[in-house]
């Protein structure tokens, strides 16, 4: 049954969740783990195998197509996934030749992923361990990419965003793909909308103020911004017009720069 309350508060909670501050990290980690825990245990218990099969011309929604874009020239790349959860980014990147380790706070996803990579035939090229994006155990300059979807709105980004510029070579990438709050009287006015809103108990959007505070760590940013009407495709009477909608975001976006203020999601892609 649907608890409107607790969606209300599930939503509002996106804006500032405390659990992303500096002194809470250890208990997020504790509580995504069981959360993710929980997630992955269906998908062991029940693996459908045509949703994990590997689908090389699969239709992606367009920040998903530019995300992966970016990784495009990946063969023989070092790449970390952060927080890569069933390992579908795991196994495109190891699809396109990359030497890929994935990385989770829940050993049930991990477990998943390595399903996941076993069923598509990767696992050669794959590395995936249970660790906290908070702390990697990992040596300096390593990797070419750092990548993740729905990876940072997770993290303490300020704990984060020094491990991942750590481990990345010089002149190395670090490619996310995030949902993103466009302004807090938004989310204030999205909270009263009876759609359930899916979030972990250490998540929530990011802020563009939290993307500069972890662009610090790195030379250079550069956002490229999504999801503008078609935020509306999850009202049950809008949901046939997905892909018209997303045709015309690209379109306003591309031509009206002050409309990025109100997008919902970003391709981060930050150079160290």
């Amino acid at each position: 049954m649907f608890n409107y309350i607790k969606n209300v508060r599930t939503v509002l909670k996106t804006i500032d969740n405390p659990l992303k501050r500096l002194e809470s990290a250890s208990k997020k980690d504790s509580l995504e783990k069981e959360f993710w825990d929980k997630e992955a245990e269906e998908c062991l218990l029940s693996f459908d195998e045509d949703l994990f099969r590997y689908d090389e011309n699969e239709e992606f929604p367009p920040r998903h197509r530019y995300f992966y874009s970016l990784l495009e020239s990946i063969r023989g790349k070092h790449i970390l996934d952060c927080c890569c959860g069933y390992g579908f980014t795991t196994v495109k990147c190891a699809k396109r030749g990359a030497y890929i380790t994935g990385i989770d706070i829940s050993p049930k996803m991990i477990e998943l992923a390595k399903k996941n990579a076993e069923f598509n035939q990767v696992s050669q090229n794959v590395n995936l361990e249970v660790m906290s994006a908070h702390k990697l155990s990992f040596e300096d300059n390593i990797f070419d990419y750092v990548v993740g979807i729905g990876a940072l709105h997770h993290l303490n980004l300020e704990l984060a965003g020094k491990e991942i510029s750590r481990v990345l070579k010089p002149g190395g990438k670090a490619i996310f793909l995030e949902p993103r709050i466009p302004f807090k009287w938004i989310m204030v006015l999205r909270s009263l909308i009876p759609v359930r809103c899916y979030e972990s108990p250490g998540g929530g959007s990011l802020s563009d103020r939290e993307v500069h505070q972890f662009s610090r760590y790195f030379s250079t940013s550069k956002p490229q911004y999504f999801i503008l009407l078609r935020k509306l495709f999850r009202l049950p009477i809008l949901k046939r017009f997905a892909s018209k909608l997303d045709s015309t975001d690209l379109y306003l976006i591309n031509r009206c720069q002050f409309l990025k203020k109100f997008c919902w999601a970003f391709v981060l892609e930050f150079t160290k």
